[in-house]
């Protein structure tokens, strides 16, 4: 009769520890998702900032050029 509560406890511990791998792995994959959304936020911000970057490069070069026309002017 040792054999049948052995049993039980080897089951027992085999599903507790397959419990804890499956708790394991849906954290890891809540983790994964909100690591992809950030990534994806942060190459948003990244682009939104080389656009905002080449305008401001514009505006430089046509001020620029509009301060060197003022100064042929003179």
């Amino acid at each position: 009769m040792t054999g049948v509560p052995l049993l039980l406890v080897h089951l027992v511990l085999i599903v507790g520890s397959l419990g804890v791998l499956v708790l394991c792995a849906l954290r890891l994959w809540g983790q994964v998702r909100a690591t992809k959304t950030a990534a994806l936020e942060l190459k948003d911000r990244a682009a939104d900032l080389a656009t905002r970057a080449g305008e401001l490069a514009g505006r430089i070069e046509s001020a620029e050029v509009a301060t060197r026309l003022a100064s042929q002017a003179r």
